[in-house]
């Protein structure tokens, strides 16, 4: 079984739609209707229950992947896509409608919709930091750690990195969510420390890369890039609320 990238095969003659456009959701379950059904701030109570479990899966899925990384787990790697499209995909499926339906077909007040539009804009963001763990799960195969053995240990500060990442990831929803500020300032501090980690690992990479393990270390500091990357759009969410 092909764990990563697609089978070749006459796929195309049969006219088949590919997998990954083949999610199992059925969007008239979401009861979305011109007016709500209850009070307002019920629905709006609703969609931020929907997106925290949005943000939480996203955060698992990233702690995963880098795990999958670390011990060039492939297994692990391959659970990212199954969990990505069984419960991200439709995660972010019903935040997106949600919030559409919400913000473009309700006479939402001033305050309601910025609450929805600040929603549509976390959903967006933690839609590409899904993305960003897919891309790392399909390095799992082709990078290789000197400590793949020792559960929590590996030398670039990978899963140190994947760990805060996460948490600032938590955190910047919930400053939405509760409207707690101190959240959104945790946040935008953390990323000192993963600053701090992603400079001593590629200062490390350089200092021993040759052309004997060039094509490893790249894959690696993809890898780094990666999870800072994820880092980095958290902090995008936090600066909305400071």
């Amino acid at each position: 079984m092909a764990l990563f990238g697609k089978k070749t095969g006459d796929s195309s003659k049969s006219g088949a739609i590919p997998k990954a456009f083949t999610i199992q959701i059925d969007p008239s379950k979401f009861n979305l209707a011109t007016k709500p059904s209850g009070p307002v701030n019920e629905q709006l109570e609703t969609l931020k229950q929907k997106l925290t479990k949005l943000s939480s899966n996203v955060e698992n899925n990233l702690m995963l992947v880098v795990r999958a990384a670390t011990k060039k787990n492939r297994d692990l790697a391959a659970s990212a896509f199954e969990f990505d499209e069984q419960y991200i995909q439709k995660g972010k499926f019903e935040v997106e409608y949600m919030t559409l339906a919400y913000s473009n077909f309700q006479q939402l007040g001033e305050a309601d919709q910025k609450t929805v539009l600040d929603a549509r804009m976390i959903q967006k963001e933690l839609e590409r930091i899904a993305q960003f763990a897919l891309n790392i799960a399909d390095k799992t195969g082709h990078i290789q750690l000197a400590n793949i053995q020792e559960l929590h240990k590996d030398e670039y500060g990978l899963k140190p990195m994947g760990d805060i990442t996460a948490e600032m990831i938590k955190k910047a929803v919930e400053a939405f969510v509760s409207g707690n500020s101190k959240h959104a300032s945790e946040t935008l501090e953390m990323m000192k420390e993963i600053e701090g980690l992603y400079e001593a690992a590629k200062k490390k990479l350089k200092a021993e890369v040759n052309d004997g393990n060039i094509t490893n270390s790249t894959g690696i500091l993809s890898v780094l890039e990666h999870v800072k990357a994820s880092a980095e759009v958290s902090c995008t969410i936090a600066s909305h609320f400071c």
